[in-house]
């Protein structure tokens, strides 16, 4: 919000300051150095220019308010340090100036800099974070993606494991009674349970839709049949409405062998529709 006001500001206080000290240089000291070398001349001007086009991408680049801050003082403090010098290649001036002035602005512009450097290695890390954790985590519910899901599954494919299929029974029913609003907060609530329960090498995600699927590592029928009769119950525990309570339909299939991630789907996708056909609100394995 503040962000465009203080770029206005520090251009303007930027161009003030080269101005002011050009001129203000030039009316104390203009008597020219005996020996002027090209060298040393080019080479602070060149310094001067790189700064300068350096504090001018900061102007155009979509910073922090804090990083944009410091990054500007710094590179601020710094060309005005770096004129100095190059005033100092031409101009005779006292020495106080060359050691106080001259060095002290480039010094503390050098130290503010890199300040603001580390700011926005700090922002640039955070928002890779982020972007980490968007692209593996469904938007509405905030649990693992379909994308994290297959990937997850098959990165641990090598491993006894099950896989169980979720659908939210009459979820379109929900929808066109209750409105769009109550289905998003049944699928987050329903979402935030299950997750509760699958901790360590498990996954819990939205694969699309009403529908969620799990990796349970064990192939052991009696944690199958706990955990899924503990699903089912705790579906059972979602109002819908103050006189509807949602039930849940649950597909598993344990992995053989020779069975790629796909087949176990399959398998699991048909046993859900087997359980979708004897009555819902139940659990079925094939």
């Amino acid at each position: 919000m503040y962000i465009k006001p203080l770029k206005q500001l520090f251009t303007v206080l930027f161009v003030v300051m080269i101005a002011v000290v050009i001129v203000g240089y030039l009316s104390e000291y203009h008597v020219l150095e005996q020996d002027i070398y090209f060298n040393g001349v080019a080479t602070d001007a060149i310094n001067l220019l790189i700064v300068i086009c350096i504090f001018w991408l900061v102007q155009l680049s979509h910073l922090v308010i804090k990083t944009y801050f410091f990054l500007s003082l710094g590179l601020w403090l710094w060309t005005t340090g770096l004129l100095f010098d190059l005033l100092d290649e031409v101009l005779f001036q006292p020495k106080w100036i060359g050691i106080y002035v001259e060095d002290m602005f480039r010094t503390s512009g050098m130290l503010v800099t890199g300040y603001g450097l580390f700011l926005a290695m700090q922002n640039l890390a955070q928002a890779h974070q982020q972007l980490s954790k968007e692209l593996i985590t469904d938007d509405l519910t905030k649990v693992a993606n379909r994308r994290y899901f297959y990937q997850y599954v098959k990165n641990n494919e090598s491993k006894p494991y099950s896989i169980f299929i979720v659908d939210i029974d009459h979820f379109k029913s929900i929808n066109d009674e209750f409105g769009h609003d109550i289905g998003d907060h049944v699928l987050k609530e329903l979402a935030v349970l299950f997750a509760s329960e699958f901790k360590g090498d498990a996954i819990f995600a939205r694969i699309g839709g009403e529908e969620f699927a799990i990796y349970y590592p064990s192939t052991c029928m009696a944690d199958i049949t706990a955990i899924t009769q503990r699903l089912l119950t705790l579906a059972s525990t979602v109002d819908v409405a103050a006189t509807r309570k949602l039930s849940v339909s649950i597909g598993g299939s344990i992995k053989q062998a020779d069975d790629s991630l796909i087949e176990v789907m399959k398998r699991a996708d048909q046993a859900l529709y087997k359980a979708k056909n004897s009555g819902r609100g139940r659990f079925e394995i094939t």
